[in-house]
């Protein structure tokens, strides 16, 4: 059991603590724009969100151009085998 000494020790330092906590939370707030936390977060909402479109749109274009790649690929094979047959079959 506590004595009211250490009883009273421990609220002062709960309150300090309190206190200290008080003021950093006000301290970051001031790094908002007129302490507007939730339209920092829209802002960063968007931002990312714009980013995982451009992340979408930049896959997507990988796969268009390979599969483009190997489409030219097989038909430049394919090309070539016709002009060996070519040759093969007019000798």
């Amino acid at each position: 059991m506590m004595n009211d000494q250490e009883r009273d020790a421990m609220l002062v330092s709960i309150k300090m603590d309190l206190s200290d906590n008080t003021r950093k939370t006000e301290q970051i707030l001031t790094a908002f724009p007129s302490g507007d936390t939730d339209g920092h977060r829209r802002y960063h909402e968007a931002v990312i969100e714009w980013r995982e479109l451009r992340n979408r749109l930049v896959r997507e274009a990988l796969i268009k151009v390979t599969q483009a790649g190997a489409l030219a690929g097989a038909a430049w094979i394919a090309l070539a085998m016709w002009q060996a047959l070519k040759i093969t079959v007019k000798q």
